[in-house]
């Protein structure tokens, strides 16, 4: 068995602690079914007692499974032991959890006996795998966030605690409201009609059985996360194939879902392939914006990178090549293939190929500031400035000028049709292309500004 797992077993599972919860859940059963409603009381009591004893509680465990162990200075002793990232995520992440999920296991049971007595024994399955998916997404998404703030050398406050267990919550709330669409008795008590087909990629599918595969895979994509970022911790070298395998689902997975947008698009000439490289190309960069904040920045792995590039040595580039600049190409790649089909189309799309520019451009912009601001001199702040920065030219001076009806210059600061039309898309590819010489020129110099010429 997994030493790290066995050990949490040890001291997790306790006689007493073990009793305990047993003893208490049944008794809470007990005064369920005791006080009306009839057999389903306990199984429903049984449900919200699972999210907060697995969830709630779980995502806290998960988030202090490895920060712990660097509070109490052991962490270190553990990276040197014999134990690879495999056992270490699959002991940290399911060891420190156990008693949380004896407690939910019971739970489980109240929950599938209720489920296989009156709906069969089919759906009582798919009830028990949605229940247990929702679980393992949510502390294995609080788990993930702690190693990245790790990865990045942050603090571990009891306020960072709590913003990765919110990661894990908010993780469960996501699953929980999608599968709300597809299940029929909490669409009754919305008052909707529960989605019973998923068109995707012009196939039809079951909605129940579609979306808890879905969910099943989307929790091995953030387990095999977690046991990447472990690799990092163990000082392991992680390969680009995982993440552009990744990149390959997700785009091929939300490209499917083009049935779904509004039929607007359809009218203004838009058909199924240009939809489908449109939500391919939205997806590719918001991963390239969360990517590049999250992600450790390494002035010394840039300048690498660029010497690299320089020599032609793109193999080895691509080797070290972090997720947001892989991200960062895919969406380009994207962007483009979506201006020649649109292109192809035959209707007048003009307004849509400037504001794919647009955005393009903003995209380029935004990480090229990313990367600039980590070489400028004087205390590191890591990311806050970058995105105080980006609020402001976003939001804050778009909406001055606004105020003051100087409407012409907001395609300047976000995507948006200007007058005349490509006006917009040539302001905003200078800017963006003088924001990366800048930050090409300081990495070049290692970030220190050019000493006066004699």
């Amino acid at each position: 068995m997994n030493p790290e797992f066995r050990r949490n077993l040890w001291l997790e599972l306790t006689p007493r602690r073990v009793a305990f919860m047993a003893g208490v859940l049944l008794l809470i059963f007990l005064a369920a079914a005791l006080t009306g409603g009839g057999d389903s009381r306990p199984a429903a009591v049984a449900k919200y007692i699972y999210y907060f004893i697995v969830v709630l509680w779980g995502t806290r465990d998960a988030a202090l499974s490895v920060v712990g162990e660097i509070r109490e200075r052991t962490w270190d002793s553990q990276r040197l032991s014999s134990l690879g990232a495999s056992e270490m995520v699959w002991g940290k992440l399911f060891g420190s959890t156990i008693y949380p999920w004896l407690g939910g296991a019971i739970c489980l049971a109240m929950i599938f006996e209720r489920k296989a007595t009156h709906d069969g024994t089919v759906q009582a399955f798919v009830e028990l795998i949605y229940m247990v998916a929702v679980g393992v997404i949510s502390q294995a998404a609080a788990l993930l966030a702690s190693l990245i703030a790790i990865g990045r050398r942050q603090t571990h406050t009891r306020l960072e605690i709590f913003v990765y267990q919110i990661v894990g919550i908010f993780a469960a709330l996501a699953v929980y409201n999608i599968w709300g669409m597809v299940d029929p008795a909490r669409s009754r008590i919305a008052g909707q009609k529960a989605i019973d087909i998923i068109y995707w990629w012009s196939w039809q599918f079951d909605a129940r059985p579609f979306l808890l595969v879905s969910l099943v895979v989307f929790a091995g994509w953030i387990l095999v996360g977690c046991y990447r970022q472990m690799r990092l911790e163990l000082k392991m070298r992680n390969g680009p194939l995982v993440w552009l395998a990744f990149l390959v689902f997700i785009g091929l997975y939300v490209a499917g879902f083009d049935a779904w947008l509004p039929a607007k698009f359809a009218i203004a000439g838009w058909d199924n392939i240009a939809l489908r490289l449109a939500l391919a190309t939205f997806t590719y960069g918001a991963l390239t914006y969360a990517m590049v904040v999250l992600e450790p920045k390494d002035r010394v792995l840039y300048r690498w990178l660029l010497d690299e590039i320089s020599a032609r040595r793109l193999g080895s580039a691509t080797g070290d090549a972090q997720a947001w600049m892989m991200s960062y190409i895919a969406a380009i790649v994207f962007a483009v293939l979506l201006l020649l089909r649109l292109a192809q189309s035959g209707s007048d799309v003009a307004t849509a190929q400037s504001l794919i520019v647009s955005a393009m451009a903003f995209l380029t912009r935004d990480v090229a500031l990313f990367v600039l601001f980590l070489t400028l001199p004087g205390r590191r702040r890591g990311d806050v400035a970058v995105l105080v920065t980006l609020a402001a030219l976003y939001l804050l001076v778009p909406a001055i000028f606004d105020g003051l009806h100087l409407t012409a210059l907001l395609p300047f600061f976000y995507p948006r049709p200007s007058v005349p039309l490509w006006l917009g898309p040539i302001v905003v590819w200078i800017e963006a292309i003088a924001a990366v010489i800048i930050a090409l020129r300081r990495l070049a110099l290692g970030g220190q500004p050019q000493p006066a010429a004699a």
